[in-house]
């Protein structure tokens, strides 16, 4: 059997994506969401399934990270250094364990992640379903320390309420071809 190889460029969709960072405080565990970001990614498609990711490239605008409180959203800001280095970024730089069948893939992504002024290497898992239309839905979760992007977490109340140093950082990509 002989099937056509072919790079296909695919951006986000306009609905269908989102961004959550979740932590914990002294007083109680907090979310943020990203609802508004940039991602390119190039595909080599087989048949109905993905044979690479050839490179990815994603953007995000830090002070599009919204909770359910303007002062923690803020405190985040400032924490991010985010006047100073406004875009939360990532660029594919490998991919092992690619698995793909029919139209379900999944694999380990690592790459530079940019935030607040610090590029640090991350590896994460991930999987993703092809649509009968194209549509790519990719999903994955990864765990960081905000301490190794240089973050302190920010503490409020003359610093009783003080965050965690961990975070969780989940996402849901739609992506559509170009």
């Amino acid at each position: 059997v002989s099937f056509t190889l072919n790079g296909q460029s695919f951006s986000l969709s306009d609905k269908g994506n989102t961004i959550v960072v979740k932590g914990t405080s002294s007083l109680h565990d907090w979310v943020m969401d990203m609802k508004i970001m940039n991602c390119d990614v190039n595909l080599i498609l087989n048949g109905s399934g993905v044979q690479d990711i050839g490179e990815i490239r994603f953007s995000g605008k830090a002070k599009e990270l919204k909770s359910e409180s303007n002062l923690m959203d803020k405190k985040a800001y400032a924490a991010l250094r985010s006047d100073k280095f406004p875009e939360i970024k990532f660029i594919k730089t490998s991919l092992t364990g690619l698995l793909s069948e029919n139209n379900k893939f999944s694999g380990k992504l690592a790459g530079d992640l940019s935030v607040a002024g610090e590029t640090r290497r991350v590896n994460f898992p991930f999987t993703g379903t092809m649509g009968s239309n194209k549509t790519i839905d990719i999903n994955g979760e990864i765990e960081l320390k905000m301490s190794d992007f240089k973050i302190d977490p920010p503490t409020a109340m003359l610093g009783t309420l003080k965050t965690g140093d961990a975070i969780s950082v989940s996402f849901t990509l739609r992506l559509v071809p170009e």
